[in-house]
């Protein structure tokens, strides 16, 4: 696409965004940077295969707790694969229930309690704080009121939950319903995030989206006096969504007062790929509009005042976005239930999927999949990823962090600036810019790949197969 085509893009909203800042972003990528090949940051377990099986991994994790754990704050992650139904353009891991429902849901709700009271039982776990219990999916809301509470105040009676707990929990509009809605407030639930994807009501209908957009900000007005901080998804590249319709739906959160603001490109993975095809979201070209979309939409959410606390994830001063800004403040992870992945320490843990899940957890084992340590290597680079991660290299980063090469043997700071992906801030670190956000899994790649002539990075960290693809 040419620059007559960006024009023509932004024809609409030129007065409601700083097109000549995007402008300039977009073409200060060349020819190091492409829009079609960017990636997500990927997990450990992405960058090199598990060391240990699953029992294995369970045996050195309770030695660890055995020696005698941290007494800092720890996150719990539950996660609830079940929804109403599985909406065609979902890349989350997530199904739609079929017979029995309620039989299956309880069964997994219990499974879930008995892993968290193993995990209650490990060295002094249950004393430690809790910082957060987040709540993703699915949609745990689709769990109803009774199964939500178990859950809850199973957490609360094995674990040091306090009155400084957030409690957070994600959903759609369709399962929270008034009686939901109390209950969670009931029991000290006050961060909310919903997955709006847009407002624009006949996109929502195109997706399985079955509550139109007034019904979803009215659940954020009816939340939101409850004293609840709620942050929205929002997807750029849906079928007939253009850049008009999704920047009128930021400007229509923030009227409403929405606290955070999470951006995404739509992504085309095995599960959604038919129904992508079928709307003709496979084409490449998708990603440079799709691009246009996202940093626009940033670069109007940061002229508003917003500020990020992850790469893809903009608040005001009260969405702190707890759960998701975990690595920040050193603190371990609790996750328990299918695929969900924890970490304590150096050491790196996942669940399987759900039949094996169900198959392997049981008394006396959670049913973990695997896990690794996190080697020298990787310790060492550690505090630049979470930089990333979290939108901000601090300034005690930065001299190392300029000693760092690109394959051609230039600066990568140097090439990031250049690039328009980062800018200094006030405090002398550097801010992730709208472009820096969507090329975020690049730059941690980059990072990763780096190897100096002394040998103190590992070669297992080199990146392999993380080009993103459709």
């Amino acid at each position: 696409m040419n620059t007559e085509t960006f024009t023509h893009f932004f024809r609409d909203v030129e007065r409601k965004v700083d097109v000549d800042s995007i402008r300039a972003q977009w073409m200060a990528l060349s020819p190091h940077y492409d829009v079609g090949n960017w990636v997500l940051p990927l997990p450990p377990w992405r960058h090199r295969p598990y060391e240990d099986s699953g029992p294995r991994a369970w045996e050195v994790l309770q030695n660890e707790f055995a020696k005698g754990a941290s007494d800092n704050p720890f996150c719990i992650y539950l996660h609830i694969p079940f929804c109403s139904s599985k909406c065609g353009f979902c890349d989350n891991y997530s199904f739609k229930l079929g017979s029995h429902q309620q039989q299956v849901i309880q069964g997994y709700v219990d499974l879930l309690c008995d892993e968290l009271k193993l995990w209650s039982r490990q060295g002094n776990l249950s004393l430690r704080p809790v910082s957060t219990i987040h709540l993703g999916g699915g949609a745990p809301t689709f769990i109803g009121e009774s199964a939500l509470r178990q859950i809850i105040e199973c957490c609360k009676g094995h674990f040091a939950v306090n009155e400084q707990t957030e409690l957070a929990l994600e959903s759609t509009v369709q399962s929270l319903t008034p009686t939901m809605i109390q209950t969670m407030h009931e029991l000290g639930f006050r961060r909310l995030h919903i997955g709006v994807q847009t407002l624009q009501d006949d996109v929502r209908s195109l997706i399985g989206r079955r509550n139109p957009s007034v019904n979803v900000l009215q659940t954020i007005t009816r939340t939101l006096e409850l004293g609840w901080v709620v942050s929205v998804d929002l997807i750029c590249g849906l079928p007939s969504q253009t850049l008009s319709s999704l920047i009128h739906d930021i400007e229509t959160l923030i009227e409403y007062e929405a606290d955070g603001f999470s951006l995404y490109e739509y992504l085309v993975y095995p599960q959604n790929r038919r129904w992508s095809t079928q709307h003709g979201l496979t084409h490449p070209e998708r990603h440079l509009s799709n691009y246009w979309m996202l940093v626009a939409g940033a670069t109007l959410l940061e002229s508003r005042g917003l500020t990020k606390n992850l790469f893809n994830h903009w608040v005001s001063e009260r969405d702190k976005n707890v759960y998701f800004t975990f690595p920040t403040r050193g603190e371990d992870l609790l996750a328990v239930g299918t695929i969900a992945d924890g970490v304590f320490g150096d050491y790196h843990y996942r669940h399987p999927r759900y039949a094996s899940y169900l198959k392997s957890a049981h008394s006396g084992f959670p049913g973990l999949e695997g896990g690794l340590r996190h080697d020298a290597a990787y310790q060492h680079i550690h505090p630049f990823i979470i930089g990333v991660q979290s939108g901000t290299l601090a300034p005690h980063l930065l001299p190392e962090l300029w000693t760092f090469k690109a394959v051609d043997g230039t600066s990568l700071v140097d090439r990031w600036i250049r690039c328009g992906l980062v800018s200094e801030n006030d405090f002398g670190g550097l801010d992730l810019t709208p472009s820096g956000s969507w090329f975020a899994g690049n730059l941690i790649a980059e990072i990763a790949s780096y190897q100096p002539s002394s040998d103190r990075y590992s070669p297992t960290l080199r990146k392999h197969d993380l080009s993103y693809s459709t």
